[in-house]
Parts: C-alpha cells; structure tokens; sequence
C-alpha cells in the first residue's frame, strides 16, 4: 500500500507533555560566540590586517561595477603614542539606511554565493581581541551622514567574564556597542569604510600590530597588491592570471609611504651569505572535473641553493583566493613526497573554482571532491621541484669536485715546467679539461654556482696550451 508524503511544515513542533514550542524557538545564542568569532578566530595578531583589507577588496571591486575601474586604495595610519590604527578604503561604502543592521549582522553576510572574498560575516569582529575600542565608520556616494558604530571592548570582555542572566548575545551587544548617525565632516571622501582600533593592546610579538615593518611585510606577501616591475616576470605572471579573472591590485600605504609591493625579486636572499637569482617562470593551468579552469599559478626556477630563509619571503608553494594568501608558506608542505623540498620552492596557485572554498579561519580550504582534484594535480609539480633540488645538489657536488681536482692539478703544475708537461700528468689534465668543459656545456647560462668551474677551465686550458 502506498503512503501518502507527508508535507513538511514550516515550523516542526517538538512534541510531549507541555511542548510547544518549535525547535528554532528554542536555541539560545550566547554571548561567547563572540569569543569564538575574534580572539579564538584570530591567534596571530597580524591576521586582522587580511581580514579587513580583503574586506575593503571586495568593497572597491562593488564600486568598480557602479564607477570608475582605477586601482583601488586602502590607507593604514598607525598613532603610536595614542596606541591607535586606521584603515580606511575608497569602496562603496555602506549606505545610511543599511548600515546598522549588516554592521550588526554577525555570520550574516549577503556575500555569500557571490565572488566575494569575504561572505561569512565575522571578519569585521577580527579586531575585537585586541584593542579597548574598535569602531566602524561609513558613508555611501549621495549620503549626506556617516553612520558609526563602536564596540567597548573593554566591557565585553567583562561581560564574557561575568556569571549573570544577561548572558544572550543582543544583550549583552545591546549593553557594548554604541550607533550614531551624524552629518559627514567637509573632509570626509564622498564614499568609504574606516575601521579604527584604539587603545591596542601591547603584544609580546615586538608589539606587532603597531610595527610598521612586521605589517608591511606581512601585507606584501598576503594581500592583493602588485609586483614590483624590478621582478622580471612580473607582466608575464600578471597577463597569464588575468586572463582568467581579475587582479584587485590594491593601492596599500602605510603612514603614507610608498605603496606595498609583492617580495619578488630577481636576486634573493637563499643563504646566508649567498643569494639565489631567478632565471626562468613556468606558467600553470588547472583543470577542473568539468574540463574548466580550476586554478593558475607560476613557478619561477633559480639556483636550488637550498630551503629559502623565512626573510626572503617568497618561499614554498602559496595558495591564493581571490588573489588573497590561504595560510601561510607551508600550506602545501604535506603534498611533497619530501617536505623539506616546499621551502626550496618559489610558486604560486590562485585558486578561481568557487566551489573550492577557504575555511573560516583563511589558513586552508575546506575539504570537498573539488579541492581533491585540484591538489591531486599538484603531484607532477612537487615530483619536479623535488627532481630540480637534486639536481642542483647534484651538479653544485660535481662542481665542488670539479675544482678540488682542477686545484690540485693546478699545484702540481706549478712544481714543473709548463712547457715540458710530462706523460704522466698530462692524461689528468686533459680528462679534468674535458670533464669541465662537458659540465660548462651544460650548464651555459654562467650561474653563480659554476662560475668558479669556468675560472678553472680556463687556467687548465690556459697550461695545455689551449684557447678556451
């Protein structure tokens, strides 16, 4: 016998004695999300400059749709003696009548389902843990106000401690956050968003938050800025991701300096006295399960002197979204058969497939098929960088070799008569000769690792009476 479907209802009730009421009505929101959502959310301090500069890419993209399409900026003033940092973007701002309720709105963002970087409506809480106050400003073009909200964030963390009946979250926001609207100062730019922490708190990390240089660096490897023209394949890395989606490519200063760059240049730090330089890039193509484009990246190949230390900035395969770094330099060091070899490596994947998605803290993608078949490619390309780093090994061993013997030659002809080589030492030189000239052959590009093989050469030869 066939049973009819049953119609599901808007508000499923929970039955028994006494029950009334639906499930919805009775789940409770407690105020330690808002623990949960910053200083549990953000451990590393500097990770709330990505939160709101991504922030601020998504908004100047939303005002290049409605504008003009210049590149867009975000200015960060830091006040030492005030212990204060303002970010400030040319976006779109938010408008009067909407600002209140999606600067209110916590794990609510409408970005979701759309391009945007940001879409799950917490990074704006970021700054929570470490500042006294945290306030938003904004005004949309035609507005005439600025609306402002502030965050004690002194007295939630009270409030986080406090064991009391107010311990719903609209209570206890209702007791910390502050809204104004006010008519915009003459000076105020006719659309944007401003975010301000006063009073942070110092952090053991050489007070990170408020070091001009720690944040510089950390932006320039993360956020959506340009390279620097002096990185020869700049414009070729630039062309071959735009083909493919857009480059934000923010304007980011600091105190007014100069605007940030990515760390990629031609010559590096590699050791420690010792530089690398970058001799060739390889462009990248991923497929998706449906024959599109998953992701592009580059790889850039150099010298392969070895693991590239922290202060180059440009070691391991990056993973960007939105052209934004997920995690950090070792994100991928799992994927090596070699882990040591990730951070020999200079490479990067920006990841187009919005069904692969960054994880709420942005430190890696959330797992699904669709991630799976993007780093299942990623094998052929750890297998190449691990075969480059042995065989720069390799060859950097054979020329050390190289020139011990063509050193120990060069000694022994000193102690005779060049003129009057004898047979028995004769059949070594001409071998070491041969050899070096075979590892010249195959290495003609004059890295710095063989130039000492060429000088070699060229004294041997200068002994047998040989042009070069």
């Amino acid at each position: 016998m066939k049973r009819a479907a049953r119609q599901p209802s808007a508000s499923p009730a929970i039955t028994g004695t006494g029950a009334s009421a639906s499930p919805g009505d009775l789940v409770v929101i407690g105020k330690d999300i808002l623990e949960l959502l910053s200083s549990a959310m953000y451990t590393d301090p500097l990770t709330i400059y990505r939160e709101y500069v991504q922030n601020s890419a998504d908004a100047i993209e939303a005002r290049r749709l409605d504008g003009p399409r210049g590149r867009g900026r975000v200015d960060i003033r830091i006040d030492h003696d005030a212990r204060s940092v303002r970010i400030t973007d040319d976006g779109t701002g938010i408008p009067v009548s909407e600002a209140p309720r999606r600067l209110l709105a916590i794990g609510g963002s409408r970005k979701r389902g759309t391009d945007a970087r940001g879409f799950r409506g917490i990074g704006r809480l970021a700054g929570l843990a470490y500042c006294r106050q945290l306030l938003f400003r904004t005004r949309a073009a035609g507005d005439t106000e600025v609306v402002e909200l502030s965050w004690d964030c002194m007295r939630l963390r009270a409030a986080l401690r406090a064991l009391g009946q107010n311990d719903d979250l609209p209570g206890v926001v209702d007791d910390i956050v502050t809204l104004t609207v006010q008519p915009a100062d003459p000076s105020d730019p006719p659309h944007f968003f401003e975010v301000e922490l006063r009073d942070i708190v110092r952090h053991h990390r050489r007070d990170a938050l408020l070091n001009e240089e720690l944040i510089a660096d950390y932006l320039a490897e993360v956020a959506p800025v340009p390279f620097d023209r002096a990185f020869s394949f700049a414009s070729a890395i630039e062309h071959h991701i735009k083909a493919h989606a857009p480059l934000p490519e923010l304007e980011i200063r600091i105190n007014d300096g100069e605007p940030l760059r990515r760390p990629h240049r031609d010559q590096f730090p590699a050791k420690a006295n010792e530089d690398g330089h970058i001799s060739e890039c390889e462009l990248l193509t991923f497929e998706d399960r449906d024959g599109g484009v998953a992701a592009v990246g580059w790889i850039v190949h150099h010298d392969y002197l070895g693991a590239l230390p922290r202060r180059a900035r440009i070691g391991g395969i990056r993973l960007r979204a939105g052209d934004i770094q997920v995690g950090d330099h070792q994100v991928l060091i799992d994927y090596f058969a070699e882990p040591r070899f990730n951070s020999w490596a200079v490479a990067e994947i920006h990841v187009l497939d919005r069904r692969i998605i960054p994880n709420a803290r942005r430190d890696f993608f959330e797992h699904n098929v669709h991630f799976n078949d993007l780093t299942a490619q990623l094998e052929p390309l750890t297998r190449k960088i691990a075969k480059c780093c042995r065989s720069a090994s390799v060859d950097r061993n054979r020329a050390k070799a190289l020139q011990q013997t063509a050193s120990a030659l060069g000694q022994d002809i000193q102690l005779r008569d060049l003129n009057a080589i004898n047979s028995d030492i004769r059949p070594k030189l001409e071998k070491c000769v041969n050899a070096m000239r075979a590892f010249a052959r195959r290495h003609s590009k004059g890295d710095s690792v063989d130039e000492p093989v060429f000088a070699a050469l060229s004294e041997l030869e200068e002994a047998l009476g040989k042009q070069p």
